[in-house]
């Protein structure tokens, strides 16, 4: 009774923005994204090193080297290392701050030791000292904080079970706020954008010429 909605249709748009710089920018990215994996890592590991998991801004990979970090000091010019510490134990310079188009290691010298990939925006990843980085996309970052554990990952994956968690959010209807408590799936390994093969590890991308002999 006492709300009223007002709709207004502009009769100009001033178009100030360069939309199309955006767009450009999405594409000159997956264009580096490529030319550093396929250019830069496969022709350096060759079968040596696998993908996990890839993202608009982020690859990660599993290398078999004796010595990764030495390894960057031959390929420096394609990495930005300037949040490494300066007396970091693997000798790496501080260099290309800010560069555009520089790789960046995430966790400046820290051990990666596992890695669990379920699905878009949906993985986790165990650091050396028992550190933690969890994702999973939809789910209140309390709720992926202290209630999902790193096991549950993993149990996910290999039990092809999907985790569920009830939490608390706010809901509009009718202009009306509610407190709502919800039970929804907070970790699900079916992922639709990859053909995901028995061992519910490796993938194979759609369209891939071997998806229609398994």
């Amino acid at each position: 009774e006492n709300l009223v909605a007002v709709h207004f249709s502009k009769k100009k748009i001033l178009f100030n923005k360069p939309i199309y710089v955006g767009m450009s920018i999405l594409d000159l990215s997956k264009t580096l994204m490529y030319d550093f994996h396929y250019n830069v890592m496969k022709e350096k590991y060759g079968s040596n090193i696998t993908m996990l998991y890839t993202d608009t801004d982020s690859l990660i990979y599993d290398i078999k080297t004796k010595d990764f970090y030495e390894d960057m000091k031959h390929l420096i010019e394609f990495f930005d290392t300037s949040d490494y510490p300066s007396l970091n134990q693997y000798g790496l310079p501080q260099v290309n701050k800010k560069v555009l188009g520089k790789m960046k290691d995430e966790l400046n010298g820290r051990i990666m030791r596992e890695f669990v990939g379920l699905r878009s925006k949906m993985y986790a990843s165990n650091i050396e000292d028992n550190n933690f980085i969890k994702r999973s996309k939809g789910v209140k970052k309390s709720v992926v904080e202290n209630e999902i554990t790193f096991s549950n990952y993993k149990d996910c994956l290999f039990s092809k079970t999907e985790q569920y968690r009830t939490m608390n959010t706010i809901r509009s209807q009718a202009h009306n706020l509610y407190s709502v408590e919800l039970h929804k799936v907070v970790l699900s390994s079916k992922d639709d954008k990859r053909f995901v093969l028995e061992d519910n590890i490796r993938t194979l991308a759609w369209g891939h010429h071997r998806i229609p002999k398994i």
